[in-house]
């Protein structure tokens, strides 16, 4: 999988003693030269949050996913759905804070981590594992956008 965006979680009730990531919701984009990322994720309803992302380059889409966070044996987990077939991969949370989430799969081929951060109007995710035996990562530092037309 190229890339896990972005992200998000699960209400506070269901799961009391980590804090809400309703602060993933929203509609979120980067730019890199002829690339533009679009992610955006729903608020938290009935213990899951709603995850979409495509990335365009040269006005064609070029990648996409969904994405959903739930709660699966009392831990939030993250499990993206890219746009080929395959069997969905889920990676549970282990890291949760007011701002920050990261998912982990182990036995997942790459990446094994993903990771969600905000920072007031900023979304950064990041990917990140081992892949041939070398580490390696894939950063999406992303703003918040108007989900107006997207």
């Amino acid at each position: 999988m190229r890339k896990l965006l972005l992200v998000a979680a699960v209400a506070v009730p269901l799961f009391a003693d980590m804090p809400s990531l309703d602060w993933m919701a929203g509609c979120w984009t980067m730019q890199s030269g002829a690339t533009r990322i679009d992610e955006q994720w729903s608020r938290p309803a009935a213990g899951m949050m709603l995850g979409m992302s495509r990335t365009i380059k040269q006005e064609r889409t070029v990648f996409h996913e969904f994405m959903r966070i739930e709660i699966q044996d009392g831990t939030p987990s993250f499990t993206p759905r890219i746009g080929i077939p395959m069997a969905p991969v889920s990676f549970r949370a282990i890291k949760q804070t007011a701002n920050e989430v990261v998912f982990e799969n182990l036995t997942h081929d790459f990446p094994q981590r993903v990771m969600y951060r905000r920072d007031g109007d900023a979304l950064f995710a990041r990917i990140e594992g081992s892949k041939n035996g070398a580490d390696r990562h894939e950063d999406f530092p992303m703003k918040r956008v108007s989900c107006e037309g997207r």
